[in-house]
């Protein structure tokens, strides 16, 4: 039966006195909105409000339909029991949990608590059979994923062990025996999980969902008694349930008196058919169901609603097949609604413009921050920008999930302080411990210490103790590392002495997190001491659930779970009052906003997570499926759908022409819906400085500034330190340039920048000190204000002259000019402050197993072709792995699962190796020959793995790898072999016209570096670096692919929310 009517469905909802419904709208079609008149309408005739239970996905929808139960019930709304599935299930369980059988304080443990334990528990796990490659951490996220994405269909590990066994035994081949293996060694980890829960008392999300089926359906008394104590059950986002979520819904309601809301357009799970699974499903437990149209949108119209139908027309037809429509079309909305398009130069372009944009919006009192969402089509690399872009502008902004709070900078401070006492040797954590309040070492101080560190070999701790040695450490800087030293000794004397949470809340109050709490007013300060709270409570509740574990123990977890919360994209809390929320599409489901931003909107984006739809098999799922190769399709035209739908005013599109350097094209549905609404684009350049046009961002840029210094000074005052009145003479200064920003801003009349300045330079000249009128002559701000021109070389020079000395003593020098290597132009080009670290600084850093790896292999294989070159002939495969077994033990390697991987692959690599080596007729004439050469006055050193001489007498460069394999379309624009190739004949005298990577443990040689323009753009591209590296220009270059695996990333200011 089918309802449609005028209302939006809300006539025949209401005047629905028993039964089931199911209701089926596009997004701000009312489907909440009726859900709350319904429970409204249910109290009004007579129903007390304590028996109405509303569910839903999200805890920003529940937000939402609280927001209106108080609206339209009064005072008596918090009776009403208002919940997520989680939250439901957590309730319920506590309720019945002898009948359950689990322990009633149990905890709920999130995706990163659950990472945490299983990397504690590594060597526990069965995962001989799933290749760890030195990241246990990310192989092990992705099988969280897995699970969960199993327990949301309801499948455990039985039934995957079955399945898995009977591949088995039908492999047809040994690549199909290795996969059902692999399988069941995933079903035994599965079961592992969820004893390592059990055991610690604990219990993930979709597990609460699953008990709480099994407890219903166990006990029908405790069903009966709920049916009885809820007169009716309202549900709403079933597009996202899973099927024991539906087992659960006759389970809650016996009563029969149910109404579900869905929307299948934002079913945005990646297992195929899935907002049209969880409809199907439902009609088929309850197939007497009433469905009721809600009609259109009352969101949004105009071109938005335009674009949301072209977005709604791009997913497949297979995801309709067996969806039951009402077969009336749907109106489309008129009214207000705008779509915008932008074309951007790159990334950085594009978050400037969203920055500047929102920027211009806030100042004139457009709309407010919470009514901004910046959503992101790409992926992690793109957040970082843009949260960067607009922290530069100074607007204010919220970012969501785990990942934004172990992001944030006064987080990442503290579990700074926290790793450097616990390890010392943790050279990344005590860098910032250094570089961060309280101390605030100066980068050319940090470099002397990391300089002493590597030529003593001694620990970053020892190395500033050292450092107090130097005669070429100034006085004030001295002081700064002396008052580290006394702050890092008297924490770690209490470090083993107390209880974890007793020891993370003094600490917060000894290095003095807290210091802005007098500031507390502003959205940022709040924060900021909501989050140290936050991490406090994080401590509390891990001595709760490990009372004999010290804080060593929990640091280790710590940073395991800090590791972790960057893996995972969960749903977003409501969004947050006077903040702009940053996001994914997924994560704003149950929001609105005024106007939204989609951004990364390039080839493939949109896309991720298609792969999802293999975690399932499909003779688990029990329905027809949607081929394989629609996933990704669906999903893309799904996210747009879902934020176009989030605007109730404007959208804009935005798409960079360069992501990471190389040029691409918009992504499909970008150009469809541009085509569908005939759309101009606005075009974009990236600015190379920053906003220097805005006064007030100017304004809010420097109040902080002048808070920073503020608390400097007062810091000063109160140890009367050598440099105190430096300090506060520079404290002082802030303030008055303070001043004059709030008079330029403020002037009357038509009164030039210039001459309003030169008006307040005069007056300020009056009342400042000579002191003072000292540090406001090397300020920038007045070039600053009014040269609208400069070029970036000015500006880093006027920023310099209000900053500390440079570090040209510490870069890489000989005769005269730079000197790199092929890997620091590589390292350059991919991020120049990971350079900076790397190269300048020079971070002691212990090296990883895949490091060590790649050494291995490297000293085997040179070792195997001198022998060969020395005997005139092959020396024999069982020699070369002789060679492989010694350097094993050599180097120290053990027996652990990701060890042995290496091993059997490595094995099995030598003996390709060998075979293809022999079966060639080029043979290795150098191994490891140094070079040395000059392009201009840079100096370029290294050594070549290997040089092959061919038959016909030409030469080929052969580098060796032990990642994974590009392909030769992936290296086109290669530097590496290109350099290689101007070394040969710079340095050799000889031309070597051919180079490759031999990738070992893939057995794959690939041709690089041989394009005709390569060896000029060896030149071009060399004397750019050596110039940014000359000019000190280490901007970091922020990418998901590069900083996921970056060792800096706790002191990469990038990588903080």
């Amino acid at each position: 039966m089918e309802a449609n009517s005028g209302d939006g469905g809300l006539g025949r909802a209401l005047d629905l006195d028993s039964g089931q419904a199911l209701v089926v709208g596009v997004a701000g079609s009312g489907r909440t909105e009726l859900l709350a008149r319904k429970a409204a309408a249910v109290a009004a005739g007579g129903v007390a409000v304590e028996r109405l239970l509303l569910v839903t996905q999200t805890a920003a929808n529940r937000s939402r339909l609280r927001d209106r139960a108080a609206a339209l019930l009064g005072g008596s709304f918090e009776e009403v029991l208002i919940e997520t599935w989680t939250g439901l299930g957590e309730r319920l369980l506590r309720e019945h949990a002898l009948e359950a059988g689990i322990d009633p304080f149990f905890e709920v443990a999130g995706s990163a608590d659950r990472l945490a334990l299983l990397l504690d528990r590594l060597d526990e796990l069965p995962l001989r059979r799933h290749e760890i490659r030195g990241n246990p951490a990310g192989l092990l996220a992705g099988l969280l994923e897995r699970i969960d994405a199993l327990k949301r269909h309801g499948v455990g590990p039985a039934e995957l062990r079955d399945l898995a066994r009977a591949a088995e035994r039908g492999a047809g081949g040994r690549d199909d025996r290795e996969a059902a293996l692999r399988e069941l060694e995933f079903s035994d980890l599965y079961d592992r999980h969820d004893a390592i829960m059990v055991e610690l008392g604990m219990l993930d999300e979709g597990e609460l969902v699953l008990e709480l089926g099994r407890l219903l359906s166990r006990h029908p008394e405790i069903s009966a008694a709920l049916g009885a104590r809820f007169e009716w059950l309202l549900v709403d986002e079933l597009e996202d349930a899973g099927e024991p979520q539906i087992a659960c819904l006759p389970l809650l309601a016996p009563n029969g008196n149910l109404i579900a809301a869905c929307d299948p357009e934002q079913g945005l799970g990646a297992e195929r058919g899935f907002g049209e699974a969880a409809v199907l499903a439902f009609s088929e437990r309850f197939p007497g169901a009433e469905r009721i149209e809600c009609g259109p949108s009352r969101r949004s119209g105009g071109a938005t609603a335009r674009a949301v139908a072209r977005a709604t027309a791009l997913v497949p037809d297979s995801y309709r097949r067996a969806l039951p429509t009402s077969g009336q079309p749907v109106p489309t909305p008129g009214g207000e609604g705008t779509v915008r398009f932008w074309r951007c130069a790159n990334e950085r372009a594009e978050a400037q413009a969203v920055a500047r944009e929102i920027e211009h919006a806030l100042a004139t009192g457009t709309c407010r921050p919470e009514d901004v969402c910046v959503l992101i089509g790409a992926g992690g690399g793109d957040r970082r920008l843009i949260a960067a872009a607009l922290e530069e502008r100074n607007v204010p902004f919220s970012s969501t999930g785990s990942a934004a709070f172990f992001g944030r900078p006064e987080v990442r401070d503290a579990i700074a302080w926290l790793r450097a006492l616990a390890d010392p040797t943790d050279s990344a954590a005590v860098v910032r411990a250094l570089t961060r309040p309280p101390t605030e070492l100066r980068s050319v101080d940090l470099a002397r210490c990391t300089t002493i560190a590597r030529r003593r070999k001694l620990d970053m701790v020892s190395a500033v103790e050292a450092a107090l040695e130097s005669p070429q450490l100034p006085p004030p800087s001295r002081d700064r590392l002396r008052a580290f030293l006394k702050l890092y000794r008297g924490a770690t004397s209490a470090f083993d002495g107390h209880r974890p949470d007793a020891f993370v809340r003094r600490l917060i109050e000894r290095i003095g997190f807290r210091r802005h709490a007098l500031f507390a007013a502003s959205p940022e300060t709040a924060e900021r001491l909501v989050n140290l709270s936050r991490l406090a409570e994080l401590a509390a509740a891990w001595t709760r659930r490990r009372p004999d574990g010290s804080t060593r123990d929990f640091v280790r977890y710590l940073a395991a779970v800090g590791e972790a919360g960057q893996r995972f994209s969960r749903p977003a809390e409501p969004a947050p009052a006077g903040a702009v929320l940053l996001a994914e599409p997924e994560q704003v489901k149950g929001m609105d906003f005024e106007r939204v931003y989609l951004l990364g909107l390039s080839r493939g984006a949109l896309r991720a997570g298609a792969e999802r739809a293999r975690w399932i098999p499909p003779e688990l799922l029990g329905a027809e499926l949607p081929p394989l190769g629609d996933v990704a399709d669906a999903l893309a035209a799904r996210r747009a759908y879902l934020a176009l739908t989030r605007a109730r005013a404007s959208v804009v599109l935005s798409h960079p022409e360069q992501v990471r350097g190389a040029a691409t094209g918009p992504a499909p549905l970008y150009e469809a819906i541009r085509d569908e609404l005939d759309g101009r684009e606005e075009r974009h350049e990236e600015e190379l400085f920053g906003p220097a046009e805005g006064l007030h961002a100017t304004y809010r840029m420097l109040r902080d500034e002048a808070l920073e210094a503020s608390w400097r000074a007062g810091a000063a005052l109160s140890e009367m330190r050598l440099d105190t009145a430096e300090d506060v003479n520079r404290a002082v200064a802030r303030y008055l340039e303070l001043l004059k920003l709030a008079a330029l801003i403020q002037r009357p009349g038509d009164e030039s920048e210039r001459d309003a300045i030169a008006a307040l330079n005069e007056l300020i000249g009056r009342i400042a000190t000579p002191e003072q009128l000292a540090e406001l002559s090397r300020s920038a701000l007045d070039e600053y204000v009014l040269d609208e021109d400069r070029d970036r070389t000015r500006r880093s020079e006027e920023l310099a002259s209000r900053a500390e000395p440079g570090l040209e003593a510490f870069l890489p020098k000989r005769g005269g000019g730079l000197a790199l290597s092929a890997s620091d132009v590589d390292l350059y080009l991919t991020c120049p402050l990971k350079y900076k670290f790397a190269r300048v600084f020079a971070i002691p850093q212990e090296p990883t197993i895949n490091q060590r790896f790649g050494i291995l292999i490297h000293n085997v294989l040179e070792r195997y072709h001198a022998e060969e070159l020395r005997e005139g002939a092959d020396v024999g495969l069982s020699r070369l792995l002789d060679l492989f077994e010694a350097g094993w033990r050599r180097t120290g390697f053990g027996f652990t699962d990701d060890e042995l991987q290496y091993r059997d692959r490595a094995v099995a690599a030598l003996a390709r190796y060998h075979e293809r080596h022999n079966a060639g007729a080029a043979r290795p004439v150098w191994l490891e020959r140094r070079f040395s050469f000059r392009i201009g006055e840079t100096t370029i050193g290294g050594r070549v793995d290997r040089v092959d001489r061919h038959p016909d007498g030409s030469y080929e460069l052969i580098d060796y790898k032990t990642g994974p394999p590009k392909s030769a379309a992936e290296l086109a624009g290669d530097l590496q072999i290109a350099l290689y190739r101007v070394a040969a004949r710079e340095a050799w005298d000889i031309e070597a016209a051919d180079g490759a990577y031999w990738y070992v443990l893939d057995d794959e040689k690939v041709p690089a570096g041989g394009e005709p323009d390569a060896l000029e753009r060896v030149g071009r591209t060399v004397t750019d670096v050596a110039a940014g590296i000359g000019g000190q220009d280490f901007e970091p270059r922020p990418s998901f692919e590069v900083c996921s695996w970056c060792d800096y990333r706790l002191i990469c200011p990038a990588s903080e929310a």
